[in-house]
């Protein structure tokens, strides 16, 4: 539409004529490009048509006149995207690998790229990482490996080529990275998917909200579910759990790589991002023969971090000080903001600094104290006491997440609703190690087929196949 067929609007009425055309619009997001040029013109009719002196029109105006532009590039951006998710698919790949971060470096991409390097140096592979924190990059480029620019706009055609030609993609978490390209620009990419645990909470495709709820981030969230080329899991049991929740071709249980670790010494690799203050504090503790007691809970949707002081943490922290245990309380990224009102209130308890890998760590505590975390199934590995404290449980599952708690059937360890009684199952040293081991064995044996710090090695197996799959199918589509 040019500027001059532009329709004549009167000003009070057509403002909110034109604010409800934009929020419909918006709706549609990046399908509605010409709309939103037409309503671009619109606008600038309207320009023409508001008195200056009208302040309250006029702010009015603007306002809708930058919800415009911010449209409009939203749909450039989408249409941009869509483009080149159709060039990643027919562009030619090569016999290289992506791997992309997570919010923290020290998942399941973590181990399973430091136990491809070695193995990818050999073969001739290429392997890149996608960062998502600085941190990240420095990791990577100080261990000499390929890494791509943290932002899209430092992006040069070799990072671009780089990622159109990649033949598989390794996540363990949605495809949701900051930069807004680099989905797309992965999607003709075979997609190998690691998740980041064993869940007793409906995710992925169980974990819906009333359409009225629905934005487009939930949306894109859903659609970050699948489809994948191959799940990776730790037991032939779950693939049927796994299937409720993500869209994939095979599955393939080897083990999570991340938990090679608790099985082994850690290297100078593993420590990554470790928090070595408080893992030196650990090893020190067990050394000298106190106990080390590691309270790792997950996040919760409302009360975010406060309902740890409401459920009388102090009084847990005090308490354990005074029998000589050291309190290592690890915050889930969503609520470490709440760190320094926490210190303040547990100054005994050791904080593990926030976004950092746990798992060495997890190997250095006598009792692990959790609710719904996934940390409970990979600390089975140790066959050491758990201890399970749910101080808000109505509260979680109305307000925060459905429980797919099927499978704690046996619980790994006995169960508290309050301070006090989680003291009191903390009063023995071994706090009820020999009395719930047999449910433990059970667990283990339920939920993992391998128990051997063998996951790393079977997971670049994996990876050369799917490298020879991909490799294979694009030359079969060849003339």
């Amino acid at each position: 539409m040019n500027l001059q067929d532009a329709p004549v609007l009167d000003t009070a009425t057509d403002l909110t004529l034109l604010s409800e055309r934009l929020d419909a619009v918006e709706a549609f997001g990046g399908q509605m490009s010409q709309a939103i040029e037409s309503l671009v013109d619109a606008v600038v009719g309207l320009q023409t048509q508001v008195n200056p002196e009208e302040e309250t029109d006029a702010a009015g105006l603007a306002a809708l006149t930058a919800r415009v532009a911010a449209l409009e590039q939203q749909s450039r951006l989408a249409a941009a995207c869509t483009d080149l998710a159709t060039t990643s698919r027919f562009h030619q790949k090569t016999r290289s690998v992506v791997f992309v971060g997570t919010s923290y470096f020290g998942c399941n991409v973590k181990y399973a790229w430091l136990a491809f390097r070695a193995k990818a140096r050999a073969a001739g592979i290429q392997t890149w990482f996608l960062p998502q924190t600085n941190q990240q990059v420095e990791a990577v480029n100080g261990l000499g490996e390929a890494c791509f620019p943290l932002k899209a706009s430092d992006w040069g055609p070799e990072h671009i080529t780089a990622a159109l030609s990649a033949a598989v993609v390794v996540t363990c978490d949605h495809l949701l990275n900051p930069n807004p390209y680099a989905a797309s620009l992965l999607a003709g990419a075979r997609h190998v998917q690691l998740w980041h645990g064993i869940s007793i909470k409906e995710i992925g495709l169980r974990n819906l909200a009333p359409l009225k709820n629905m934005t487009p981030q939930f949306a894109r969230v859903l659609a970050t579910c699948g489809p994948f080329t191959r799940m990776v899991g730790t037991s032939g049991s779950q693939e049927g759990e796994f299937r409720r929740w993500f869209g994939f071709e095979r599955y393939a249980p080897i083990g999570y790589p991340r938990n090679d670790v608790l099985l082994r010494e850690p290297d100078a690799a593993d420590l990554l991002n470790v928090d070595m203050v408080v893992l030196e504090e650990a090893r020190a503790a067990r050394a000298a023969g106190r106990r080390v007691v590691l309270y790792a809970p997950t996040f919760r949707n409302a009360k975010r971090g406060s309902w740890i002081i409401e459920a009388g943490l102090e009084t847990l922290a005090a308490q354990l000080a005074r029998r000589g245990d050291v309190l290592i309380i690890n915050m889930h990224p969503v609520e470490s903001p709440m760190i320094p009102q926490l210190v303040q209130a547990l100054p005994t308890a050791r904080f593990v600094t926030p976004r950092t890998d746990i798992y060495p760590l997890l190997r250095e505590a006598s009792v692990l104290i959790t609710d719904y975390s996934s940390v409970m199934f990979d600390y089975l590995l140790l066959d050491r006491p758990v201890l399970l404290f749910r101080p808000d449980h109505q509260d979680y599952i109305t307000k925060s997440r459905q429980l797919f708690d099927d499978k704690l059937e046996a619980k790994p360890g006995p169960m508290a609703s309050d301070v006090a009684g989680l003291l009191n199952l903390l009063k023995p040293y071994d706090a009820h190690g020999p009395e719930f081991a047999p449910n433990r064995a059970a667990l283990r044996g339920r939920l993992f087929d391998h128990v051997d710090g063998g996951a790393g090695e079977r997971f670049a197996g994996l990876l050369l196949e799917e490298l020879d799959l991909a490799l294979d199918s694009a030359q079969g589509e060849c003339p």
